[in-house]
């Protein structure tokens, strides 16, 4: 969020115009000797007779001779009148410069925050577009560069050419211009503008015609913390708590967030079936009741959660969970109504391959949960990180069944798969 403005013109146009003024007056005020009287009248001696000097002697006579000072018709009257108009008609050029500043300056400054706006809104649409891939940094890329956000008064787009678009991996850099061969971990994008502004009235001073301003703004996706929730009410386990990107996890895999109170191989998901027997210990380890609910006991207060991400607890990497008991098969209703509410509906299938489903809805089926380590961890429960989960359209309304979703790593709150590899959370936020 950084702008640039140099005062190298407003320094140029005052220092003419005091220049004028200054000559002006040094002109009208300039002292000399004397006066001289002809026919009982004291006239000023052009070659001698300073302004200020001679209207003061002039007056000083006449008050003694006539008993008051000359009168608008007589020769010092005249003379005092005609000084005026000069002074008038030499000013008036000062006046329309210090005019010509205040709308010219006021024009850029204008313009000056109207650049510093585009940049900002840039930075922050361009920074959802990257994803890690070459793909999402041309995206970042086109974003800017097609942006139809307005400016001069709302009567032109930015240039290409005065705008550069550059990439780096932290607010410091070093910042890069594509090709970028490899753009995992490219979360930041700065965008800078040097547009150029037409004056109109410092011309008359024989100013610069144009002049540019500058407008600077990064955009960056940034770890997302949860003070006030924003988080579903399930804590799935960590198949490897040694794992701080993955957790033991594959992208495009299902795993399970909701266990049965007899967990077996054959009822299990997918991901977890392929590290078996480590997650059978439902009934065991994690003290018999207790599924994969955290925080929240009521069903009410589960479904307003799940729905709405009602919750208050604020929750960190490091914090430890606590688990809660019951089934509780009638959430599954409160999952169905928040997929259904999405604007994609494909049933998408779970996969081995380490690449997320082509999700494109609204994030109703995109939620983000806290995953523990369960008793592998040390303390037991503690959060090793926050990753991004694709629910399905539907649950089973029954006993003994898992409940999955399909680990997508990362995502932007908002929407989206994030720059940076292994699972998290994260905003889009001006940094600069």
């Amino acid at each position: 969020m950084q702008s640039k403005f140099s005062f190298a013109l407003f320094q140029h146009v005052v220092i003419r115009i005091s220049i004028l003024v200054i000559f002006s007056l040094k002109f009208f005020l300039k002292r000399v000797d004397g006066t001289e009287e002809r026919n009982g009248n004291f006239y000023m001696n052009a070659k001698h007779a300073g302004f200020g000097r001679y209207f003061a002697k002039t007056n000083k006579i006449a008050d003694s001779r006539l008993g008051q000072s000359p009168g608008i018709n007589s020769p010092g009257g005249k003379l005092r009148r005609g000084y005026v108009i000069l002074a008038t008609a030499v000013s008036i050029f000062a006046l329309f410069g210090m005019i010509g500043l205040a709308v010219d300056l006021g024009r850029l400054y204008i313009f000056k925050s109207e650049a510093q706006a585009f940049v900002d809104a840039a930075a922050i649409t361009a920074a959802t577009k990257l994803n890690g891939k070459s793909s999402g940094i041309t995206a970042a890329q086109n974003s800017v560069l097609n942006s139809l956000n307005y400016f001069n008064f709302n009567t032109q787009i930015m240039p290409a050419n005065v705008t550069t678009i550059e990439f780096s991996k932290a607010t410091a850099g070093p910042w890069e211009v594509p090709p970028i061969n490899n753009a995992s971990g490219y979360g930041f994008i700065r965008v800078t503008v040097r547009p150029a502004l037409n004056l109109s009235f410092m011309q008359v001073v024989n100013a610069p015609t144009t002049a540019s301003v500058g407008g600077q703004a990064i955009g960056a996706q940034i770890k997302q913390t949860f003070p006030k929730g924003g988080y579903m009410p399930f804590s799935p386990f960590a198949l490897s708590a040694s794992d701080p990107l993955n957790f033991g996890m594959s992208i495009g895999q299902e795993y399970a967030f909701l266990w049965p109170g007899n967990a077996q191989k054959h009822n299990t998901c997918n991901g977890n079936q392929v590290s078996w027997p480590l997650y059978n210990f439902s009934d065991t380890s994690v003290a018999g009741s207790n599924r994969g609910y955290f925080e929240l006991q009521s069903a009410s207060s589960i479904q307003q959660a799940i729905q709405g991400t009602r919750q208050t607890l604020p929750l960190n990497v490091g914090d430890i969970i606590n688990l809660t008991n019951g089934q509780k098969q009638s959430e599954q209703s409160a999952l169905t109504a928040r997929a259904l509410l999405d604007s994609d509906l494909t049933n998408y299938s779970p996969n081995g391959s380490g690449a997320a489903p082509a999700y494109y809805g609204n994030n109703m089926r995109l939620v983000v949960m806290p995953v523990n380590g369960g008793p592998s961890s040390t303390p037991n429960n503690m959060v090793l990180g926050f990753a991004a989960f694709l629910l399905p359209i539907s649950y089973p309304n029954a006993g003994n069944q898992t409940w999955c979703a399909i680990y997508m790593g990362s995502r932007i709150d908002g929407g989206g798969t994030s720059a940076y590899p292994g699972g998290g959370s994260y905003v889009v936020r001006l940094v600069q």
